[in-house]
């Protein structure tokens, strides 16, 4: 009985648009914000040096009022040091190289399941794209493609068109009430 009770309580969330097709995603190319200085460390990971602007750094009580006698300077930075795969991708990221190249080269050195590497890539790329590290360079023609699109798959494509697919999630049923 439960679980008839949890079929009939489960929902699919919508997806948010329709999403960007894997062959398209493939044919994007990515390049990296030429802001962001990065280098080798000595053990080969790379190293993203991200300017921070000192307006984006709020300042309260104490911390306010020494910023005001000892100013800081108006730029500091960030680090932030990738891992080996991630630096190997980083690389990639030449704005030349496809996502298709760049899962033929992991598939390559780490012997990764192409469909599995592309599926990572989608979430990596996802993230360095929220936090301005890298753009996506879109080919001419699924540009022409996407100007009658809706807003919901634009934004999939800004998000290197990560598709949602449904998941199902139990509810919690309302609590029963003694009367």
């Amino acid at each position: 009985m439960s679980g008839i009770l949890n079929r009939i309580l489960r929902r699919k969330k919508k997806p948010k648009g329709p999403g960007i097709p894997r062959s398209d995603f493939l044919k994007v190319r990515l390049v990296r914000n030429p802001e962001i200085e990065w280098s080798k460390n000595d053990e080969g990971n790379t190293v993203l040096r991200i300017p921070i602007k000192q307006e984006a750094i709020k300042r309260k009580g104490v911390s306010k009022v020494l910023t005001k006698i000892f100013p800081e300077p108006n730029v500091k930075e960030k680090k932030v040091q990738l891992d080996k795969v991630g630096s190997f991708v980083w690389e990639l990221c030449d704005s030349d190289t496809t996502v298709e190249g760049i899962v033929s080269a992991l598939n390559k050195e780490y012997k990764m399941i192409p469909r599995e590497a592309e599926i990572t890539l989608r979430l990596y790329f996802e993230q360095l794209s929220k936090r301005g590290l890298i753009g996506f360079l879109i080919p001419e023609e699924l540009r022409e493609r996407l100007k009658g699109l809706t807003g919901d798959a634009k934004d999939d494509l800004a998000s290197a068109g990560k598709q949602e697919e449904p998941q199902d999630q139990p509810q919690k049923p309302d609590k029963k009430v003694k009367g």
